[in-house]
This record gives structure tokens, sequence and C-alpha cells, in this order.
């Protein structure tokens, strides 16, 4: 193939990414994906070639040289610029990203999240006093699974003020905007405003923590040193506000799983029988329910192929972590979910040398918000136990918009 003329017309889908009804069928689709060769896109901006089953998006994730994670700037590509022209760790190969990774790790150690921990678990056990008294209607979503980035995640690891913590999730909150936008166009006035807030918000905490230090993240990576080296003030920017977009996933994980659980019965009950059983069950909602279909693309650096679907080079590939969790090869009927599946080396978090170095802290969180909420209120269920729920979010993310619940 030396063309995009040479591409197999068979071997094309019309999709719209960013539509209500892909959304709703996301799983049908996203099991089509596991069980199908790699194929194009041609209708959402630059080519795209989609890969869905485990072993090409492993071998997606694992080569980093036919694979790149450097986004090619100019026309076409704004739709995957999240950062709009930062550089976070995810975006980034080779030297530049183990460097980087290295003076990371330590604010994501695991005696750092031990920390975290009792403080992460105070904070959950407010917003389910919060529901007690509003009790018994609440939303699992929005007085609990969306409250982890604000209540949780921003407040206990990052150690944001209120006004800090609000632009932090207005920026959040206009990002479909770009991953919608039509190649060539400007994003809307409002995306640039918000970036325009949300960096001096994130300079002003650097500043704050540079003068005043103390147990968070921003002043882990300000103190930040590996022999002698240590983050640029660029680098500390694009990272900090890199990592806040990582935990805007942990709402999409949690409200993922608690539909699960609250639609499956029996499996709910287990749990609650034997709490022990909550970090396995925890991955297998991770596994069925993640937060969503795409992770950051890649780019081919070369005329390639993968999964026998020819790629040229330059071109946009996008592999799904979810599809990958729905291949039967890698799980059996992997679209039952069982607490008891125990399942091993789930892509949610990605694989290989930009396998998320924040996954640690993901985990913990959803196992911390599983067990509370199912010890405080066993008896939960759904409103309507038909309930559908719709989604909404940026392209390639699954936010549950809504959950409504019965506490008792």
């Amino acid at each position: 193939m030396n063309s995009l003329a040479d591409i197999d017309p068979a071997n094309v889908v019309d999709i719209d990414f960013a539509g209500a009804g892909f959304k709703t069928n996301a799983r049908k689709h996203l099991y089509d994906w596991a069980t199908r060769p790699p194929f194009y896109v041609l209708n959402n901006g630059p080519a795209q070639v989609i890969v869905g089953r485990y072993a090409d998006v492993q071998e997606v994730f694992n080569d980093p040289e036919r694979f790149s994670s450097e986004m090619p700037r100019g026309p076409g590509y704004e739709q995957f610029d999240k950062f709009m022209g930062g550089k976070f760790l995810t975006l980034m190969d080779g030297e530049q990203h183990s460097r980087l990774r290295r003076l990371m790790m330590p604010a994501f150690a695991p005696t750092r999240i031990a920390q975290m921990e009792s403080r992460i678990a105070a904070i959950i056990d407010g917003f389910l006093d919060d529901i007690e008294r509003k009790s018994p209607q609440f939303d699992g979503m929005a007085d609990y699974a969306s409250r982890l980035v604000v209540g949780a995640l921003l407040t206990a690891i990052l150690g944001l003020n209120d006004e800090q913590k609000k632009v932090l999730i207005e920026f959040h909150d206009v990002t479909p905007l770009m991953t919608t936008t039509r190649p060539g166009e400007p994003y809307p006035e409002v995306v640039y405003a918000a970036h325009r807030k949300i960096q001096r918000v994130v300079q002003d905490a650097i500043d704050d923590r540079r003068a005043h230090p103390r147990a968070d993240f921003i002043s882990d990576l300000v103190s930040a040193r590996d022999k002698g080296d240590k983050l640029t003030d660029r680098e500390l920017s694009d990272q900090v506000l890199g990592v806040f977009a990582a935990l805007a996933t942990t709402p999409r994980s949690g409200g993922g799983a608690l539909h699960m659980l609250y639609t499956h019965d029996e499996q709910r009950r287990r749990l609650i029988e034997n709490p022990a059983l909550i970090p396995d069950a925890a991955e297998e909602c991770l596994r069925i329910a993640g937060n969503g279909y795409f992770t950051f693309p890649r780019f081919a650096t070369r005329d390639t192929e993968i999964g026998g679907t020819p790629i040229l080079k330059g071109m946009v590939v996008r592999p799904s972590p979810q599809a990958a969790n729905f291949d039967p090869l890698a799980f059996a009927d992997p679209l039952r979910f069982d607490v008891m599946r125990r399942p091993q080396r789930i892509m949610t978090f990605g694989s290989g040398p930009h396998h998320c170095i924040g996954n640690a802290l993901g985990r913990k969180t959803l196992i911390l918000a599983i067990r509370q909420l199912l010890a405080r209120f066993p008896n939960a269920r759904l409103a309507d136990p038909d309930f559908v729920p719709e989604y909404a979010g940026s392209v390639g993310e699954l936010k549950t918009i809504s959950l409504p619940m019965l506490a008792h």
C-alpha cells in the first residue's frame, strides 16, 4: 500500500466516535473491535487505524519505535492535543520519557500512596455522610463517583484549595470541545480561556510549594531529584496538568464500577459478605467497565502493519484498551461480569513503557470507594432496576451522566 487510495474499502468503517449512538452501544462496538483485525476510519479527521485485539494493542503499546507517542503538530491534529501544546509524560518516548518517569516515580511510590490512603478514605466517608443526610435518594455519579476527583484526589493528592479545584474542573469540562474540533479549525474561545486560567493555577501552586513545601504530589515534583537532575519549570507545569488529566479518569471508572455492581446483585452480595474479594472485584470492574475506549493515540513512524492491516507512515494509530479487555482470546466469556475472575494483565492502564504511572493510586481509590460504599449502605440499589445509562465526555471517554440510586 503506497497511499490512502490503496486502502482496502472493505476494511473502512464509518463511525462517529463523538455520537451518542456510538457511546450508547459502545460495548457492542468494542467487542467487535476485539475480535477483528485493525481497521480504518477516514471520517474523523486524519486517517486512523483502530486497534482492538489484545495482542495487537499490546504490540502497539510496546513498540514506540514504530508507534510513537509524540504527536505531530499542525492542522488536523487539534483533536488529539488535550494539553494544548504541553508535553506530558504520555506524549514522550525514549530517554526523554524515561528521564521524566524516573523523576516522577517517587511521587507514586507505595509509601506515598499508603500515606494518602487514610486521607482519601476520610474524604470518601464525608461523601457518604452527605448521602446519608439526603437519603434515601442519591445519584451514584453526582453524589459519589464524580466527587472522587474533586473531593478526594484534588484535595488529597494535589492539595488544592476550592478555587483552584474549580478552575481545574472547568478545564476538564471543556475538553470534549477539543476532541470534536474539526481539522484545521481553532478551538472555541472558552477552551483557550479555561487553559489560561488553569496555567495560572498550576503555576501558583508550584510557586506556593517552593515557598511552603508540604506532603502532596506537587511538592514531590518540585523537590524531585535524580543524580542532580530535576524538572524544569515548563516540565513541572506540564506534568502537574497532565496528572490532573489522569486523575479525571477516576470518576469514569467509578461510575462504570457502580453500574456493574448494582446490576449484578448476586455478585455485589458476595462482596458484602466477604470484603476481602473487593480488590479482585475492582480489577474486574476496571476490565469490563474502564474509563473509556481510547487512550492517547500513537503515530506510525514508517510504513508498517499490525495484525495484518497495512499502516502508512504518519497514520494515527488508536489502540483501544477497553476493546482489548473484551478479547475472548485473553479473557474467557469477556462480556460476563464475574467478581471471582481475578483477571490478569488488563489493558485499562496500558502496557509497556507507557504503563500508567498512577495505576496503583487509581486502583487504591476505586477499592476504597467500593469498600466504603458497600459497608455503609449494604442495601443500596438502583432506583430503577431497568436503568440504562447514558454517556458523555470527550471522544474516547465513557462518562456515565447519571446513576439514580436509593441508599436504603
